[in-house]
């Protein structure tokens, strides 16, 4: 018996072996099940919190200028990973507040407590759905 009467694999009887995902596919499943984009985020934010910054309750606006009464959607821990769309980790500050929440590098003047937390694949955060308080960092 030589190679020229080896079967060939099409011609192999059976069922074929199933294989695993492939990374790619792992990988899309990790994904988050919605997708929102930077304008629908924005506008669930601000829907949510009612035009009023969460943390000194000034009306803000939707203006270009450094004015203190301009309204901007802060995320709480920053804008990687699953929590970049998430609104439940994004908060409305006006321009006054949102300059003292993130202030210098490594130099925060406001930090947030949180009544309530959720949790995803990278941990446990804030739930800005819920009342959050405000004090002063040391």
């Amino acid at each position: 018996m030589g190679l020229a009467d080896l079967p060939y694999l099409t011609q192999q009887k059976g069922r074929p072996v199933p294989k695993g995902k492939t990374r790619l596919e792992a990988h899309i499943e990790q994904r988050p099940l919605t997708k929102v984009d930077e304008k629908t985020f924005r506008a669930a934010v601000w829907t949510r919190d009612k035009d009023r910054c969460r943390c000194c309750r000034r009306k803000v606006q939707k203006v270009l200028g450094r004015v203190p009464e301009r309204g901007e959607v802060n995320h709480i821990h920053g804008r990687t990973g699953d929590l970049r769309f998430e609104v439940k980790a994004a908060i409305l500050l006006c321009l006054t507040c949102h300059e003292r929440f993130t202030g210098k590098v490594n130099a925060h003047r406001l930090r947030i407590l949180a009544s309530q937390t959720f949790t995803i694949r990278q941990g446990t955060f804030t739930d800005a759905t819920y009342p959050v308080t405000f004090e002063e960092a040391r």
